[in-house]
């Protein structure tokens, strides 16, 4: 895994080139992500084009340096990431005479373009974002893999577009400095992750997954997509077992990540039985979170499965680690510490770690997907005039039982009185609020003052067109919710400690394989995951398969409340509020003042997303650097 980052440049420009300046500029665009490539660094220059990467050696350790130029020298690529069907595809092209120099997985993608050109890519399987620069025909190539697995940010103006595999990169540039986009924090309000291509930097912005941005040299651009090409299969777990055999491929030992649940647990049985030798799999686990006896669990897998199991205990101190956190994110986010502590302790024995993230979001494993199944049955037993008067009797009853604005009430009546507008039920149940109302009591003037998107219209402009409820919550929760929040924060917080993080659940073959099924298939008699339990049950037993849902989170209120009050003094103060103009004071003093219980759940998430963007703010807009920030903070 690596970090990518660089410029093309206009051919319409006549602007003199100084060559130690851009060096230098290209060295600080890349030294800014250095974290994701501690083992090596190199840069490609010339009057126009400008590619910089830094390596984490994971494949042909020896002579896979970049950026890295095709056998003739007409290609030039930088590569962050894996494709796992790298060997075959270079037997193939081998086979037809191709001249390679190394055994790495970067020549192999220089290799299918020029056999092939961009119709090529639709073979690469894994997780990817590459910039190819093809010199023959003075055009660029900027690529995602189709399941948004690795970042690509991009920014354009008259003059160049900018790339790096995080907005850090682009912010080295001398033409770029960081300003908020308000639209994008109102909408990081509500989501709780930034939706589609936004980053929270004003004029930057992501590829989307898939997305091939074709550069040319007079500064034209035009854009298309990966159409994956391997045929998807019947046999689920066939495919399952191929796609972590695959994620297993690397010259440095593979370990895997472990809860006490059964999509990591299937990752590390079938990871035991990909090994070649007969050293037992090793795997990490966290004790820590809103479960006590989740790492119990993940241990007792772990005997159970013949794995070795490295547990650790932490205290779990969000002053000392958010600045940090913040620093490698780029935008504020809950529940991201642990993430980042559960890599730090992976990457102090190997480099490799595979996780479970995707299994709930490919075989509709989350509570999210049982309660839109109950509301799609509800609405089949009310008529429209109960949903009509349900809301307005949940609208008084919050006003009367409730101190703070948007209670549990008020949201559980409103799914009644919503009940068939499935992107309106779907809002309720995450929790995105926008309204006139809420607005004025929640944002400061700056926000007020500022053109804010309708976050509720933008839910249902991305909403998919899937006429069953659950099947749309789930194709929108994979392609929005998993791309830009949980794929965002592992990608982050792993490559922080530099680790590399791989995710079989998410591998194209996988999915095309679950989307042949239904719904109906996938939750039998509307239980979440049911399909992935009965296919799994004779690999892991049934001890594994049948404990509840847990996983690693932190949110008691008890805990953030705590939390709050210490950091609130400092980063909530009323001068910091009134200096920064976004948030309102008054609903921070409020919700501060009030008794911590479960019903203030999301106004400890509002308060913690203020608390982490006035730190956003002093790391990025104030331009002070990561590690005095952390200093300050604590």
């Amino acid at each position: 895994m690596c970090g990518i980052a660089g410029w093309f440049k206009h051919s319409t420009l006549n602007q003199a080139f100084n060559k130690n300046d851009a060096t230098s500029t290209l060295n600080s665009m890349i030294m800014a992500i250095k974290h994701r490539g501690p083992d090596g660094q190199g840069i490609f220059l010339t009057e126009q084009i400008g590619l910089g990467h830094v390596r984490l050696s994971i494949i042909d350790l020896e002579s896979g340096q970049q950026p890295m130029s095709s056998y003739d020298d007409t290609i030039v690529i930088s590569f962050n990431g894996e494709i796992y069907n790298y060997q075959e595809l270079r037997q193939q092209l081998k086979g037809q005479g191709y001249p390679f120099k190394t055994h790495s997985d970067t020549e192999v993608i220089i290799a299918i373009y020029q056999s092939k050109g961009i119709t090529g890519f639709n073979l690469l399987r894994g997780m990817f974002a590459f910039v190819l620069w093809d010199k023959k025909s003075g055009s660029a190539f900027l690529v995602r893999d189709p399941s948004g697995i690795k970042p690509l940010f991009i920014a354009i103006n008259q003059q160049q577009l900018l790339f790096g595999s995080e907005a850090k990169a682009i912010l080295a540039h001398p033409d770029y400095h960081a300003e908020l986009s308000t639209s994008s924090l109102h909408a990081l309000m509500n989501f709780r992750y930034l939706p589609a291509e936004q980053s929270l930097f004003k004029g930057i912005k992501q590829l989307s997954p898939g997305e091939i941005l074709h550069w040319r040299i007079d500064g034209t651009i035009s854009h298309s997509k990966i159409l994956f090409a391997e045929p998807a299969r019947t046999d689920i777990l066939s495919a399952l077992e191929d796609s972590v055999r695959a994620h297993f491929t690397a010259d440095v030992e593979v370990a895997c990540y472990l809860s006490g649940g059964i999509d990591s647990a299937a990752i590390c049985a079938l990871g035991q039985k990909s090994l070649t030798n007969d050293k037992p799999l090793q795997t990490f686990t966290l004790e820590a979170g809103d479960d006590p006896h989740e790492a119990n669990y993940a241990q007792r897998s772990a005997q159970i499965l013949n794995l070795v199991n490295h547990r650790k205990a932490i205290l779990f101190n969000p002053e000392k680690s958010l600045a940090e956190m913040l620093w490698h994110l780029e935008v504020p986010k809950i529940n991201s510490l642990q993430i980042k502590l559960l890599a730090q302790f992976a990457a102090s024995k190997v480099k490799v770690c595979l996780s479970g993230l995707g299994g709930d979001e490919a075989f509709y494993g989350y509570n999210v997907h049982r309660f839109m199944h109950q509301a799609q049955q509800l609405s089949r037993f009310l008529p429209g005039v109960t949903h009509r008067i349900a809301g307005l009797v949940g609208e008084k009853l919050s006003q009367f039982l409730s101190a703070a604005p948007y209670s549990e009430t008020s949201r559980k009546f409103g799914i009644v009185k919503h009940l068939s507008c499935w992107p309106k039920v779907y809002a309720l149940m995450r929790n995105i609020w926008d309204s006139p109302k809420l607005r004025q009591q929640i944002y400061g003037q700056r926000m007020l003052d500022s053109s804010l998107p309708d976050c509720h219209q933008l839910l249902e402009n991305i909403w998919p067109t899937n006429a069953d409820p659950v099947t749309a919550l789930a194709e929108f929760e994979s392609r929005h919710k998993m791309v830009n929040d949980l794929l965002w924060q592992e990608d982050r917080m792993s490559m922080a400690c530099g680790l590399e993080v791989r995710v079989p659940f998410v591998d194209q073959p996988l999915i095309s394989s679950v989307q042949q099924l239904n719904r109906q298939q996938l939750m039998i008699a509307g239980k979440p995951k049911s399909f992935l339990k009965e296919l799994l049950q004779p690999l892991l037993g049934k001890e594994i398969i049948q404990r509840r849902k847990s996983g690693f989170q932190v949110s008691s209120p008890d805990f953030y409340h705590q939390h709050l009050s210490s950091m609130a003094e400092q980063w909530l103060s009323p001068d910091k509020v009134t200096t920064y103009g976004l948030f309102n004071p008054d609903f921070i003093k409020k919700i501060l003042r009030l008794k911590p219980t479960k019903k203030l759940r999301w106004h400890y998430f509002i308060l913690y997303l203020m608390l982490l963007t006035h730190i956003w703010l002093e790391l990025f807009e104030n331009g002070i650097h990561h590690s005095e920030c952390q200093t300050h903070a604590t």
